[in-house]
């Protein structure tokens, strides 16, 4: 495409751009999308892709048709053919909700129930990834593996303050901190 990144994922996302080294490039998304998901063993899932809206900042005070207002208010912003996804952006630049030559946020992505599984998914792998590693002892204590430094062979914690002794009961605490 002879773009950089920024401006390759930027085509890739805009509903109205239809050229076929965009559309290459949006099959290329899919298959490594889907690469990704064979290698985690997700073959289940559906490899299936449309564009949708995570936001949508309007016009103040602007009188939307009913069935265009509910479909905002419900969060249905997600659209599997670029050209619904543009005849819903030009019923908002017609009632003046959008204005200027601003871009709507599209982006090129799973409908949003595919997205969330995904996430899922990936935050369980992530807690059993976890457990193993805490059985394994690699969390825990607060110690560290390793050597000891220092001429008393206490360890230290890279990268963090000591931590603070509890306040002797005499003493006054506010807003979290020991005086």
């Amino acid at each position: 495409m002879n773009l950089g990144p920024t401006a390759a994922y930027g085509k890739l996302h805009q509903p109205s751009e239809h050229d076929l080294d965009t559309a290459s490039f949006r099959e290329l998304h899919q298959l490594s999308n889907s690469e990704v998901a064979a290698a985690y063993s997700w073959s289940d899932l559906p490899n299936a892709y449309g564009f949708g809206l995570d936001h949508l900042d309007l016009e103040d005070d602007i009188e939307l048709p009913d069935e265009l207002q509910e479909r905002i208010d419900s969060g249905d912003l997600f659209f599997w053919d670029a050209d619904d996804a543009l005849d819903f952006q030009g019923q908002l630049q017609a009632y003046g909700a959008i204005t200027g030559r601003r871009k709507l946020p599209w982006r090129y992505r799973w409908p949003d129930a595919v997205r969330d599984d995904v996430l899922a998914r990936l935050l369980a792998l992530n807690a059993e990834r976890y457990a193993v590693e805490v059985a394994q002892g690699l969390h825990g204590s607060g110690r560290r593996s390793g050597g000891t430094s220092g001429s008393g062979g206490t360890s230290h914690r890279r990268g963090r303050p000591p931590r603070n002794p509890q306040p002797d009961p005499g003493q006054t605490a506010q807003i979290g901190l020991a005086l």
